[in-house]
Parts: structure tokens; C-alpha cells; sequence
């Protein structure tokens, strides 16, 4: 009896854990996501190869507020993604989204991940459509050997939801399997 108790009571527990979600790219590598508890993800990869889509909604049956795509690095190229390279990229994108942004400069911030450091802005709609999220981050950070591009879009009140999705995103884990290279 006492150990059905404990159990009971450990139930509510486990609905609230995370989710480990694990991505087979078409590299043949795995990315790793922590998705918060009640988030659904769905995973995009387009016709003809490149890198695929993790689109995650908040909710299950909710529209699609986080958006991932992987970039992997061609493995006889020379050239790496340097942190310049990727701080003058998502600055880049900052200029372009700034037109149609509420603010009049938008700060390119520095983030760091468990596996490596990145970039991102915020921006606020200056008119959002019906249907439409007011609020956008934007950014790039590397995970292990990845090049992870986000999007996380928010409308008032969701503020918890752009800190758990570059919660997550810092928590992201790429496991080379150099299968690659075969």
C-alpha cells in the first residue's frame, strides 16, 4: 500500500519531466532536444535532402511557435563557421527584420549552449497580422559541430516560452556518428 502511494503520488511528476527528442539528420548524425513538458515537435525534412525543420508547438494541436534547423558543416570543406562569421549573420539578419520591428535597433546578444556559443536578436512586429506573433527571437548558436538556426515567436503573456526555448536550445546536444564520411 505504501508503495502504491509513492508511486501515486511520483505520477504527477513524471507528466511534468521534459522530453529527450532525438533528430536522425540526413547527415547520419543525431541532434538532441529537451523539449519542455506539453510541447509537440514535428520534424520537417524537405524533398531533395538539406537541412530539415524542427517545428515545435507549446501545445499539443497549437500552432507552431519554434523553429530549429540544423546546419551541418561539409566535412572536405575548409572552412568553419567562425564566431565572427556568425555574429556578422544573424546581425545581418537583425538589419533585415529591423524595417518592420517596432524598435529602432535591435541588439544582436551573445548566448552560450552546453556545446558552444551563438547569437540572437529580439523583435517586436510593428503590425502583426491577424493570426500573426507580435514578439520574435532570431538567432544562430552552435551545438557541438551544428549550426542550430532558431526562430521562437510570442504574443503577450508568452514570455516563458521564449526563456524555455533557448532553455532548450542551450541544452541541445549533436552526437557525430561519421557515418558521413563513409
Amino acid at each position: 500500500m505504501l508503495l502504491l502511494a509513492a508511486w501515486l503520488a511520483a505520477t504527477p511528476a513524471w507528466a511534468d519531466e521534459s522530453l529527450l527528442r532525438r533528430y536522425v539528420l540526413p547527415n547520419k548524425d543525431t541532434l538532441e532536444l529537451m523539449l519542455p513538458a506539453g510541447w509537440a515537435d514535428h520534424f520537417e525534412q524537405p524533398a531533395g535532402g538539406g537541412p530539415p525543420t524542427v517545428e515545435i508547438a507549446v501545445s499539443d494541436g497549437g500552432p507552431r511557435q519554434v523553429f530549429v534547423r540544423p546546419e551541418w558543416a561539409d566535412p572536405t570543406a575548409k572552412d568553419v563557421r567562425e564566431l565572427p562569421q556568425l555574429r556578422d549573420a544573424v546581425r545581418d539578419l537583425a538589419e533585415r527584420t529591423q524595417p518592420d520591428a517596432v524598435e529602432t535597433y535591435l541588439e544582436v546578444r551573445h548566448i552560450a549552449g552546453v556545446n558552444g556559443v551563438g547569437f540572437y536578436f529580439t523583435a517586436t512586429d510593428r503590425s502583426p497580422g491577424s493570426g500573426e506573433f507580435k514578439f520574435m527571437s532570431q538567432g544562430a548558436l552552435q551545438a557541438g559541430s551544428l549550426t542550430l538556426w532558431f526562430t521562437i515567436l510570442t504574443d503577450e503573456g508568452q514570455d516563458t516560452v521564449a526563456v524555455e526555448a533557448l532553455a532548450m536550445l542551450q541544452a541541445a546536444v549533436h552526437r557525430r556518428t561519421g557515418l558521413d564520411q563513409l
